[in-house]
């Protein structure tokens, strides 16, 4: 009906336009078998065709009307079709056919939310030299309060390119899709767009497919973090298994830059070695260079050089502008160089670069930095093994990754006003199974874990890196305890060892609300003391992570009150034994804390480990130990 709508008023204008261009000539009325006055007005109806309907539905409320008629049946359309959609990449397409039909000859622009940048993924009705600029950090949309569906514009602060570019092109509004945490993407649209998605009707069932949409396109792109997390950690442990079965370094290193093309995309790489008595840098492995001859660097000489002297990571994103860049290929526009250290010594360096300015983010840096490692490893093992000429020797240089192990473990513990928290590790060998972590959410909640990955030495320690690193892309969606625990038990049942298995406790603390939520899986329970004495055990969520797929995991909630203390520990500690073979006990932990229960959480912390220091009668542990403490103070006025 809409497009009868449309070509009734059309040819009425139209056919008055014929007669009185033909009179205005001729001064006759129309004959209607005069060819070329008919092709005149057939050029000049192409030619004013658009403009014309947009006249009409600006000025005529019967046709603005049957604008809205139509858009509305769209956009019904658009949420029944969102409900079949199930992957991401459709989730958007869909978004961006509908919105073509629905916006259908009014230009705009779509951006998509992809590491922490608003990427364009589509525009309509905008020529090539007319594309508005390509990304935007999302960093300029933090403060948006949350629910935010449109801004101006003039309401936003704008990267001066952007509100450029929007301005020249008459964009005016931006329509953001939000989900439960912060927005995944938005529509950049022309007032006269705008005025048809705020007339009530329209606006009412936008704001729903908005809803909708915004949280299928936070669930599909954790879905996709999460799939690529997994991808990343099955090529870590494919060259930490590379590493242990080849001798070869020259192979070793190959396969390293192999792997890392397939997660970071680059257009050339190469793999520094250092040697010491020339002070020296030689290119052992590369790609994307034209030529294969050996590259030669001294320490200090270009980026490679300088990252080797300086042990620091240096990111430079136009190579134009850098201070320590040495041209090796013309096409070159940005490069990141890592030194590859072992044990704090430089084994060499590893750098990638890209034919396109500012191209590598963040998250590039983080997964070169673990690349780095691994191949700092592999060629301290390589040396190893040139000295001791066995692989043997290889594979016990493999518990010297526990450098590198406890690397991963936080180093200094953030606190919350009115809550004070502390943590130990003591691994049993060079590496642990053992792990803890603690996210601070914002000046009033700590999030804290504690778990036990099943085994001891490079398994483990494997399998506690591997659970740490999900851990921290999974608590920044600020889901619920139960939801974070469930998920990493789905990607532990998919990557793990056959018969490992991990016990985790999550909490959540806040102090502003006074409450603890938390989920155990299978972990030792953790105890909260009141200052009363009373004793509280942290038990019930559900089975251990790694066990059983499709688990259901529950939270549980407690009120805190000042001088609350939290015990968390693992089985290291309670199963400590004697030279008779008698366990140390979760009674004897609850009594000595008890009754040190007003003193500093560190003087609790020695006690507790002198006291299993007399009673194993030795420092060297069967088990490793980690013991996690915390203290709910008063607040102040």
């Amino acid at each position: 009906m809409y497009q009868i709508f449309k070509i009734i008023p059309g040819l009425l204008l139209y056919f008055l336009l014929f007669i009185l261009l033909h009179y205005a000539t001729t001064h006759q009325w129309p004959d209607l078998y005069n060819d070329v006055m008919l092709m005149l007005t057939l050029v000049v109806v192409l030619l004013t065709h658009r403009r014309l309907l947009q006249f009409l539905e600006k000025k005529s409320h019967w046709f603005f009307s049957a604008r809205i008629v139509r858009v509305l049946r769209l956009m019904e359309n658009l949420n029944r079709r969102l409900n079949e959609t199930q992957s991401y990449f459709e989730l958007k397409k869909t978004l961006m056919d509908s919105f073509d039909r629905i916006i259908e000859n009014t230009p705009y622009a779509f951006y998509v939310l992809e590491n922490k940048i608003f990427y364009l993924a589509h525009t309509r009705r905008l020529k090539a030299d007319q594309i508005p600029v390509a990304h935007i950090e999302a960093g300029y949309f933090r403060d948006l309060p949350k629910g935010t569906l449109v801004k101006s514009i003039r309401e936003l602060t704008l990267p001066a390119e952007a509100e450029k570019d929007f301005q020249r092109l008459g964009l005016e509004y931006l329509y953001f899709f939000s989900g439960h945490s912060h927005i995944f993407s938005f529509l950049v649209v022309r007032p006269e767009l705008h005025r048809i998605l705020q007339h009530p009707s329209v606006l009412e069932l936008f704001r729903r497919i908005n809803n909708k949409s915004g949280l299928m396109l936070e669930s599909s792109a954790l879905h996709i973090d999460l799939e690529q997390k997994q991808h990343e950690i099955r090529k870590l442990l494919d060259v930490s298994q590379k590493i242990l079965s080849e001798l070869d370094i020259q192979k070793i290193l190959d396969y390293i830059l192999e792997a890392l093309s397939e997660l970071i995309e680059y257009d050339a790489a190469a793999i520094f070695l250092l040697r010491e008595e020339t002070q020296e840098l030689l290119s052992t492995c590369s790609k994307g260079y034209a030529s294969h001859s050996l590259l030669s660097l001294k320490v200090g000489q270009g980026s490679c050089g300088h990252v080797a002297r300086s042990r620091t990571i240096e990111v430079i994103p136009n190579v134009d502008e850098a201070e320590h860049y040495y041209k090796a290929r013309a096409e070159t526009k940005s490069q990141i160089s890592l030194p590859l250290l072992f044990e704090n010594k430089v084994q060499g360096v590893i750098c990638v670069e890209s034919d396109e300015k500012d191209f590598f983010q963040e998250p590039d840096v983080e997964l070169l930095k673990v690349f780095a490692n691994q191949a700092a490893l592999a060629i301290h093992n390589a040396h190893q093994v040139e000295i001791r000429l066995q692989k043997q020797a290889l594979e016990n240089e493999l518990f010297h990754a526990g450098t590198v192990q406890r690397g991963l473990l936080i180093k200094r513990i953030p606190q919350i006003k009115g809550m004070h928290f502390i943590a130990e590790n003591i691994p049993s060998q060079n590496v642990s199974g053992d792990l803890y972590d603690f996210i601070k959410f914002n000046d009033h909640t700590m999030g804290c874990i504690i778990g036990d990955v099943s085994g001891k030495g490079a398994p483990a320690a494997l399998m506690m890196s591997l659970i740490l690193a999900s851990f921290r892309t999974q608590s920044k969606t600020g889901d619920t305890t139960c939801d974070v625990v469930n998920r990493l038990n789905e990607l532990l049942t998919e990557t793990t060892i056959e018969g490992k298995f991990t016990t985790l406790f999550y909490g959540i603390f806040n102090v502003e609300q006074n409450k603890l939520v938390y989920t155990n899986a299978g972990h030792n329970p953790p105890y909260l003391i009141r200052q009363n004495g009373e004793v509280i055990t942290l038990s019930g969520g559900g089975l251990l992570l790694g066990f059983l797929k499709n688990q259901e995991y529950i939270q549980n909630e407690l009120p805190l009150q000042n001088g609350d203390l939290f015990v968390a520990f693992t089985d290291g500690l309670s199963e400590a034994m004697n030279a008779e073979e008698e366990e140390f006990g979760e009674e004897r932990i609850l009594q000595i804390i008890r009754s040190n229960q007003d003193k500093g959480l560190f003087t609790i912390k020695s006690i507790l480990l002198d006291a299993i220091r007399r009673f194993t009668g030795t420092d060297i542990h069967m088990d490793d130990i980690t013991l996690m403490l915390a203290r709910m103070e008063e607040k102040e006025d």
